[in-house]
């Protein structure tokens, strides 16, 4: 009976949350129902901190702010868990996701990474796809990635799946015709 009334709370508590991962078979419904991926919300699941050393002397910091640390004049871009962003672009199965209002350049790259129990999921990697990383190009310079968990991955609200239509079709069955009676 504890069993039964666990797996309900389970159920009941991730039937709750308001943001789902999107993952490779997400997408698969997304592109199937033709939705248009720059028309929808997407979040990040985990906080990072994008840091690049500057000389005292540049005045190019498009974003961010510059910290005094160690000695040296650190540019410093932090991304907070569950900021909103947009898709700027699809490339490859990889999505560049915007999270500031600007040109592809302020974009990062978001891809299908194995994750749990063999399931895909889109999460930041490099410009070569990979995950293992630890500097990305953004806004045209080299950045050194901070996490404050292992990895980014990104989200979209449930509610895009409320409209979507599934097409289902059940099978009958296929029996072999006896020649015994």
């Amino acid at each position: 009976m504890k069993k039964i009334l666990f797996i309900i709370c389970v159920i009941t508590l991730a039937s709750c949350q308001k943001n789902v991962y999107l993952t490779g078979s997400l997408m698969h419904q997304l592109q199937e129902n033709e939705l248009d991926l720059t028309r929808i919300q997407f979040y990040n699941d985990n906080p990072l901190y994008l840091e690049r050393e500057v000389p005292s002397s540049d005045a190019n910091i498009k974003s961010g702010k510059v910290v005094f640390k160690n000695g040296r004049y650190i540019n410093r871009i932090a991304l907070e868990k569950n900021t909103p962003g947009i898709v700027q672009t699809e490339n490859n199965g990889h999505l560049m996701i915007a999270f500031e209002k600007s040109n592809e350049e302020s974009s990062l790259r978001f891809g299908p990474v194995a994750g749990e129990k063999g399931e895909y999921f889109y999460q930041l990697v490099d410009n070569n796809g990979s995950p293992m990383f630890s500097r990305i190009d953004y806004e045209g310079s080299k950045y050194l990635v901070i996490y404050k968990k292992p990895r980014v991955r990104i989200m979209l609200s449930r509610s895009v799946f409320t409209n979507m239509k599934v097409k289902v079709r059940r099978m009958k069955g296929n029996k072999i015709k006896s020649q015994y009676k």
